[in-house]
């Protein structure tokens, strides 16, 4: 029983470390990827693809954790307005629509906006935090 408690705990500390530290998630893909492929704009692309996922769930506890904001019906919506942007302007362009490479377009730019956000809760969180403690 106590194996099985150790196990649950190594890996609930394992998951919260990489809900807040993401960066370790996309380092980690990335080494293993470009061994595999040995290519780095493939393994570059997997660890976006990997850590993408993980920054859905990242950036609401984030934005939660620091200033009390539930955002994850937010950030869904936010997703779902950007995909339906990018479909048609894919469409526009195209006027027929490739599903895999846009759905990938789609995750990667998602990929930018949730890491942009997540670096952007993070500084903001410690000016906040360095503030609070300086008074």
């Amino acid at each position: 029983m106590k194996k099985v408690n150790l196990l649950s705990n190594v890996i609930q500390s394992v998951i919260s470390f990489l809900l807040v530290f993401p960066i370790v998630m996309f380092l980690i893909v990335f080494i293993i990827s470009r061994k595999v492929t040995g290519k780095s704009s493939k393994a570059f692309g997997h660890a976006a693809d990997v850590t993408t996922f993980l920054l859905f769930f990242t950036v609401p506890i984030a934005i939660q954790s620091l200033f009390q904001i539930e955002t994850r019906g937010s950030i869904v919506a936010m997703a779902l307005i950007i995909s339906a942007i990018l479909t048609f302007l894919d469409w526009k362009s195209k006027n027929e629509i490739e599903l895999l490479p846009l759905i990938k377009k789609i995750w990667r730019f998602l990929f930018l906006v949730l890491t942009l956000t997540y670096f952007a809760v993070w500084c903001l969180g410690l000016i906040v935090r360095l503030v609070k403690y300086l008074n």
